[in-house]
Order: C-alpha cells, then structure tokens, then sequence
C-alpha cells in the first residue's frame, strides 16, 4: 500500500462539467456504433501538450521533451505528439518501431535489459536514436556491436537512495564517475548525458532532492574536462494530472485492515468518506521548483540540455471509455458492457474515476455497483455513477482514461475494443 500524503475530501465535478460540453457528439457516437470503445479525444491532448510547452518552455528554455510512448501508443497520440515537436521515449524494439513510423526526428532508446537485437535496431537509426543506457554490461554489449564507422550517441541511468524500489533501473549514483571513464575504452559510444528518472510524484520534492544530490555529485566526482562532456541531463517524467482521479479509503493501510476485517465477517465496512481526491502538485509547481533546483545546484557545476519524458501527463486526457448499460441486475447493480480488459487490470477497485452517465446525466452520483461483462468477479469499474437513474442502453463514459490502459489491454475473454475520433 502506497502512503498518502494529503486527503482531499470532495467532488470531481470539473471532470463532469468538461465532459458535458461535449455529450452531444459523444452521444451521437454511441447511439450509432456498437460500444464498448475508446474515444480518442485530440482536442484534449493538443491542450495537454500545449500547456506542457507551455510551462517549461517559460521556465526551463533549454529543454527538451520526450513523450513516453508506453503511456498510450495509439498512432493518432503519437501523431499529434510529434506535429507538436515532441521527441519520443521508447523502453522496447516495438516501441522504437512505432516510433520509427511516425515523423519523430530525435528517439530516446531507455528501459533495462535490452536484447542484441533492440541494440542494433537502435544502432541502425542512429541518426534518430539516443541510448539511455542501463547498465555496465549493456555499455560492454552496445560497444561490442558497433562496427566501424558506426557511432551512437547515448546516457547511462542513474538510481539514488531516493528511487527505492525503481533501483531497477540504472546504476548506483556512487558508480557514475566509475561508468564514465570505462566508457571511454569504447569510442563508438559517445557518452553524453545522465538520465535519472522520477515517476509518479506528487509533490515537487522529490526532484529538488534528486537535483540537489546529482549537482553535489557532479561537483566532487567529476573534473572539469568531465563536466564539459555532458551534453544532457534526462529528469524523466513522474507529473501527476490534477483533479481527475481519487482512491477508495481502503488503499490506505489503515483502510485495508479495516475492509479486510469486515469482508471476513461478511459486513460492509462504514467508512466517513466515500472516496479521497489526489491533489498533486500544479505542472507549473513541478517546473517552478525544477527550474530553481538546477539553478542552484546544477547550472554552476555543469552547462548542458535537460531533458524531460511526459507520458500519463500527456496522455492522460487523450482517450474516453465508452460503454452502455447492458443489464441492469438491481437498483444498485448495473452490469456494463465493457470489461476491464480495456485497462488490462483490475485498478478500479481501488482507484475511483468519476463515471457518468451521459443519457440521465446529472451533477449528483447515485450509489450503484458497476460492473463489466467479463467472467470473473474483479470486473468492476466503480461504486458511484453521475446520473438520474440507471436504464439499459444508457450510455456511459469513463472519462480521462488515455495513460496506461489502451497501453495495457489485452485479448482477454473479451477482444480489444475499437478506438473512435471524437
């Protein structure tokens, strides 16, 4: 169970109002379509984007942004990301293909363990393609697989103490001056940069911390022929949407005793609020603090690019799910006919999203289990629903579902459902 840092007690009725703006078209949709599908929202996702440009382009000039395709690969996301002059972040060969489709001009090529084959694709694209690499063996393998006349830019990953479990990924902070003079025995390589990656942060601190203990690295470990190398450095993503998600009490631990308790005695726990609202950090929070940090702690030490990988910041707006009510079982239980093999795992158990219901629509929800059509009892969507009444063939929508579900859904008892333009 994840610690929260803040409970925020309230409604999500911005989301209900955002959607309303646009109930007629989706409407109009669902009535003359089979559902359930994806509603790929590119209006949204250019104000994402936009916005995105925006903020950190006033504060941190010298950027450079790198969509991460594993947060929504759909090829319309990735089109109007690369029209916006987005590069594109990449953790597997199928991503570097997708990527290589569209009319992306710079690539990042991150994630552990890649195979001899994802290397010399990488290698082949070169022109485009800039390695993060992950390890000491995969600087040995990458350096053994360029030929002559072949040479590739690249970074090495970092983890600090701060990164936790996510020390996964990369190496030691300890090891980076260690890494950069042993990459000199492959000249192929032109080593440039340092990526080290936060995700899912909801507040501001945790780049400050990182910024403040690379910079102080930086300045002990390296020389000044050193510093002069790094082209780069790759903060990566971790920027968390405001005001479009909450979670049930029980995914605190408290709450998780307390559910586990009265599911054993067959009772329904009573719990004060029905759901928390996660209240992260404004993006312009997030740059605000990381434009001050490098300030302080790394433009005296080193002049170089910053990179950065948004994905569910981006994204998160990019795509609706669509469905209808296809039974109704009880006054309180509705049976959808969507499961939730579109988001490809059972996330809404815990996690609440606001769900309305577009047909009897209203700015008050009603207590009704929602529940999918696959065969097995974890297929649920929600406790609560924005509407009058709940009848069959009412439509539904999910909305603000575009990270990580396209991504993760699977052909699952039930197929892949179709993606429709707003």
């Amino acid at each position: 169970m994840r610690e929260r840092s803040t409970d925020f007690t309230g409604r999500l009725l911005n989301v209900v109002r955002e959607t309303m703006v646009k109930r007629r078209a989706i409407l109009e949709l669902g009535q003359n379509r089979q559902t359930p599908f994806y509603l790929f929202d590119r209006k949204e996702l250019d104000k994402s984007i936009k916005e995105f440009k925006f903020e950190f382009h006033k504060h941190v000039p010298n950027y450079q942004a790198y969509y991460a395709v594993k947060s929504n690969h759909y090829p319309g996301v990735l089109k109007e990301v690369v029209k916006n002059g987005l590069g594109l972040d990449v953790s597997s060969g199928r991503e570097l293909q997708l990527a290589l489709a569209t009319k992306v001009k710079h690539i990042v090529f991150s994630g552990p363990g890649k195979t001899p084959a994802e290397l010399k694709l990488a290698i082949k694209h070169r022109h485009k393609v800039l390695i993060q690499m992950d390890s000491f063996s995969e600087l040995k393998r990458l350096g053994e697989l360029l030929k002559k006349g072949e040479t590739i830019r690249a970074g090495i990953r970092i983890h600090t103490k701060l990164h936790g479990s996510w020390r996964k990924f990369g190496i030691d902070l300890k090891e980076l001056a260690k890494f950069w003079q042993l990459a000199k025995k492959y000249p192929r390589i032109k080593l440039e940069g340092i990526q080290c990656h936060m995700s899912l942060n909801e507040t501001e601190k945790p780049y400050h911390d990182l910024i403040k203990i690379l910079g102080k690295y930086l300045r002990y470990n390296f020389s000044k022929d050193e510093l002069a190398e790094i082209k780069f450095i790759d903060l990566g993503g971790g920027f968390m949407p405001r005001l479009v998600d909450g979670y049930y009490p029980w995914d605190m631990p408290q709450g998780d005793v307390i559910k586990t308790a009265a599911d054993f005695y067959n009772q329904n726990p009573n719990f004060t609020a029905k759901y928390y609202i996660n209240k992260p950090a404004t993006l312009k929070d997030y740059v605000e603090t990381i434009s001050w940090s490098i300030k302080r702690y790394l433009k005296p030490v080193v002049n170089c690019h910053y990179f950065f990988e948004p994905g569910r910041i981006i994204s998160t707006k990019s795509m609706h799910l669509v469905m209808r009510v296809i039974d109704v079982k009880d006054e309180d239980m509705v049976i959808l006919d969507g499961g939730i093999n579109m988001a490809g795992w059972e996330y809404y158990q815990t996690n609440y999203y606001p769900v309305i219901n577009l047909t009897r629509p209203a700015l008050k929800e009603i207590k009704v289990l929602l529940q999918g059509t696959l065969c097995l009892p974890e297929d649920f969507w929600g406790y609560y629903c924005y509407a009058k009444k709940m009848k069959e063939n009412d439509i539904i929508i999910i909305p603000n579902q575009g990270a990580y579900t396209y991504t993760w859904a699977q052909n699952f008892i039930k197929p892949i459902p179709p993606v429709i333009n707003l």
